[in-house]
């Protein structure tokens, strides 16, 4: 079996590295799609590295200052391509709304139409449903502009996994499944491939590229913070020291380790905030970071995929949410709840 995974983040790479080492008997071939060049290049060296896991490697990440559709045209040329010279069985997609994958699937179906569409969980909207789902546009007008651009062959997903395309999807919680993805085949994620020996290595692989971490001791962290973009508390000046003075409740400044947003940039001001504790690499993925916590570390942040990724990949760690006194759906507050997530009240 041939099998190909389009990973565009890093909760991609993790399922789809899962999958792989489950799959190892097939042909897995990795390709890239990612808005951030510097960390689809660092996956890509993970994956070419572990070819024993991953056979081929693709990166399709196109420079940003090109033109939308000259990109995607080049895209789907590069695409042909590969499927040409290696016709799939199985498509695997943290996202089956992406172009890319849609024309990947139309492509292989001329050659053998029995090609699955495969979807990889992707977070808080397998459970909760797109956040555009009841919006006129999503529903009848990007899906027709799509297919008058783009031809009869782009499938409307209302959610995402809800596609015509998608015959399966793998999750991590099958029973809380957006009602979308119910009347797809779901398969629940092997817990155990997360911590099996060969997924700690390509983990280790990853953390070798941050060289400041292997000056901090794990060991004594305690806690965890993973901060929201700092877009959010940037306009709302008591939103830090919020956090600050509710956990320093339970945990001293030095025993903290701060984990911001990728995109953010202001660092001095987190360090300002909270004097004396570990500043972690921003753009350190909260996946690669979970193999150096230990079981007692305790994960706090914002209502996000985030959480919910520690959970599925280290269950064995405590992790909180912050609870802002903007609403927070009872579906969410739900599914949290589900998997043992608690709230922080600020």
């Amino acid at each position: 079996m041939v099998n190909y995974f389009f990973i565009s983040s890093p909760l991609h790479f993790f399922i789809a590295t899962n999958l792989a080492i489950s799959h190892k008997d097939d042909i897995n071939i990795a390709l890239f799609i990612s808005k951030n060049k510097k960390t689809a290049y660092q996956y890509a060296k993970a994956t070419e590295h572990f070819s024993n896991i991953f056979h081929h490697t693709y990166d399709l990440t196109i420079d940003d200052e090109q033109n939308k559709f000259k990109q995607r045209k080049l895209r789907f040329n590069q695409i042909t391509a590969i499927i040409s010279s290696m016709l799939p069985d199985k498509i695997f997609t943290g996202s089956d709304r992406r172009m890319e994958f849609q024309f990947a699937m139309h492509q292989a179906r001329k050659f053998n139409t029995q090609v699955e569409g495969i979807y990889i969980d992707d977070g808080t909207v397998s459970y909760l449903g797109h956040k555009s789902i009841d919006n006129v546009f999503h529903q009848y007008i990007d899906p027709l502009l799509k297919k008058l651009i783009y031809g009869a062959w782009w499938k409307n997903a209302l959610t995402t996994g809800s596609s015509d395309w998608i015959s399966k999807a793998y999750l991590a919680v099958p029973q809380d499944a957006h009602p979308l993805l119910k009347n797809k085949q779901l398969i629940a994620l092997d817990q155990h491939v997360f911590s099996s020996k060969i997924f700690l290595q390509v983990n280790q692989f990853l953390i070798d590229e941050y060289d400041e971490l292997n000056c901090i001791d794990f060991s004594k962290v305690s806690a965890v913070i993973c901060l929201p973009n700092e877009s959010f508390y940037l306009k709302n000046s008591v939103f830090l020291q919020q956090i600050k003075d509710a956990i320093t409740q339970e945990y001293e400044l030095s025993d903290i380790a701060i984990k911001a947003h990728p995109k953010s940039k202001n660092m001095s001001l987190l360090a300002d905030i909270f004097p004396n504790s570990i500043q972690l690499p921003n753009t350190l993925g909260m996946e690669i970071l979970l193999p150096k916590l230990t079981n007692d570390t305790c994960i706090i942040g914002d209502v996000s995929t985030a959480l919910l990724t520690a959970k599925w990949l280290k269950p064995t760690v405590s992790v909180r949410a912050f609870e802002l006194n903007t609403a927070i759906s009872k579906n969410l507050k739900n599914l949290f709840n589900s998997l043992g997530i608690s709230f922080i009240s600020l």
